[in-house]
């Protein structure tokens, strides 16, 4: 079923269209929140409200060419992983003015790097760090709207950006070094 058709289908709420929706965004979906949220029942319980708004509200969307309808489904749901997070007062920010170059690759271009390593280091970082790190660089959002989404200062964005390739940088090294000895 092509995306237009899922959209009507959605809004004259016929199951057939709703349950296309579900199974054709969900896994993607998923992905992205376990991002964010780096647990399975959290994230189960941000899906469920994400795809019970996005059904309640796609009378609202506006259909802008193909792949926007996943883009808006993808925005919901980042926004109430985002919501979750700051009801649990999981999201912890340090103010700090002190930003640091964001120009440096996560590790030197000739160390490979393992996409599921990547994910666990991800998951583990602290949330704050976890948040922008997800928006700014897999989401593409900017440092000034990540301030307005998360309510903090652009300064601090980027402090927690830097931060968050800091940890990196130091949990994927670390691993290497004990992979290889």
């Amino acid at each position: 079923m092509e995306e237009q058709s899922i959209i009507s289908g959605c809004v004259r709420k016929e199951h057939s269209a709703q349950r296309d929706l579900f199974d054709r965004y969900y896994r993607y979906s998923y992905h992205v929140a376990m991002r964010y949220l780096a647990n399975h029942h959290d994230t189960e319980d941000v899906l469920s409200v994400s795809f019970t708004r996005i059904l309640k509200n796609i009378d609202q969307f506006e259909y802008r060419g193909k792949g926007s309808l996943q883009k808006w489904v993808i925005t919901v749901v980042i926004n109430e992983s985002i919501r979750f997070l700051k009801g649990k007062k999981a999201l912890l920010f340090q103010e700090d003015e002190e930003v640091l170059s964001l120009s440096v690759p996560i590790l030197e271009s000739s160390e490979l790097l393992d996409i599921e390593e990547v994910q666990q280091v991800l998951q583990q970082m602290p949330k704050g760090y976890r948040t922008v790190f997800n928006l700014f660089a897999i989401e593409g959002y900017s440092h000034k709207e990540i301030g307005e989404m998360l309510k903090i200062n652009e300064n601090t964005s980027k402090s927690q950006l830097s931060k968050a390739r800091d940890y990196m940088i130091r949990k994927l090294k670390y691993r290497n070094s004990h992979a290889t000895q």
